[in-house]
């Protein structure tokens, strides 16, 4: 079985991870393989040590020699016309991961390149929902993201919680976009300033939004913006609790990182976070942009060290499923039926 996998993304984030994480569960099972993917993205460095082999193109309409793949697998909105255009020269099959919750574009060529793939496979039942209100009829398995396993340095997790040493951290990791809900989380500090002087909230991440949310958090000694942390792993494993207000979200795989490492959850209960947290069994749910909803839940965590263990431990067994085995096995099962 020969595998193409299509990425052609500028940058290297969750969907790029993804991308990896399954490449190295086929190449672990003796899959053939190929990566069509842009020039010089992080993507080609993290596969090179794997029998895998890479063909670079800049755009969808190019790359397209002949090549002796049985099925083509498009991990992005840019590859699914990639993935299209190759079924019309080669008549090869091809399926889609789609990861974001934004509906299609009703559009003759959208509906074209989505409606003719094998299946859109979907991170979340949310996704699912999107993608068929436009293709109804369209074959829309879901199979979630899988954790990475983001390594955690005991050395740097001590050294983060000396750094906040007496203070119970909470966390919130992404880029600064609105729809990651920052300014939630700044609001929820806001209201939990005077009763918990012990809190800190620690942002990673950077973006465009940066400098808007510091303006918002002045006057506001718990909030921290430190950047863009390589050692991600760590930072999750130091803190005491993760929120995660996203405005939408395809699925939500820091949150499987965090829990990965016990960190207990706070979502918005939005998107496909529902599919990871269930509410009051391995985590909390709070409404959209309900910054008090928000600060409810942190009170109410801080103040059990009881229901923070009992998330975690619940969450460790519900990480099974997230797993990139299970995950890789469901798409290897997928490829199978479609070839």
């Amino acid at each position: 079985m020969h595998i193409c996998h299509v990425n052609l993304a500028s940058g290297f984030a969750g969907g790029e991870r993804q991308t990896v994480n399954l490449i190295r569960y086929l190449a672990a099972q003796g899959c053939e393989q190929t990566l069509v993917a842009k020039p010089g993205n992080p993507m080609i460095d993290e596969v090179s040590g794997l029998p895998v082999k890479v063909r670079s193109t800049s755009h969808f309409i190019s790359g397209h020699s002949r090549g002796a793949w049985d099925l083509i697998h498009c991990h992005d909105g840019k590859a699914v016309y990639w993935g299209l255009l190759e079924s019309l020269l080669r008549k090869t099959p091809y399926i889609v991961t789609r990861r974001v919750e934004n509906p299609l574009k009703n559009k003759k060529v959208t509906r074209a390149a989505y409606g003719r793939a094998e299946a859109v496979v979907c991170l979340s039942r949310a996704v699912r929902s999107a993608v068929q209100r436009l293709l109804p009829e369209a074959d829309c398995p879901v199979i979630p993201s899988s954790f990475s396993g983001f390594p955690a340095d005991p050395d740097e997790v001590a050294k983060i919680r000396s750094r906040y040493v007496g203070k119970f951290i909470v966390g919130q990791v992404g880029s600064f976009f609105q729809i990651k809900g920052y300014h939630v989380t700044i609001e929820a500090a806001r209201i939990l300033a005077s009763q918990h002087p012990d809190l800190v909230f620690v942002f990673l991440g950077q973006g465009p939004e940066r400098e808007s949310l510091e303006q918002q958090a002045q006057g506001l000694d718990s909030v921290e913006f430190v950047g863009h942390q390589k050692d991600v792993g760590s930072w999750l494993a130091a803190m005491d609790l993760l929120v995660f207000p996203s405005l939408q979200e395809g699925l939500g795989s820091t949150i499987l990182e965090a829990m990965q490492h016990g960190t207990p959850v706070i979502g918005s209960n939005v998107g496909g976070i529902p599919d990871i947290i269930e509410s009051g069994r391995n985590g909390l749910l709070v409404e959209r942009e309900d910054a008090a909803g928000l600060a409810e839940a942190v009170h109410k965590l801080i103040g059990s060290a009881d229901l923070r263990l009992q998330f975690v431990k619940q969450a460790k067994l519900d990480l099974e499923k997230f797993s990139p085995e299970a995950v890789g096995k469901a798409y290897l099962n997928l490829y199978r039926q479609t070839i």
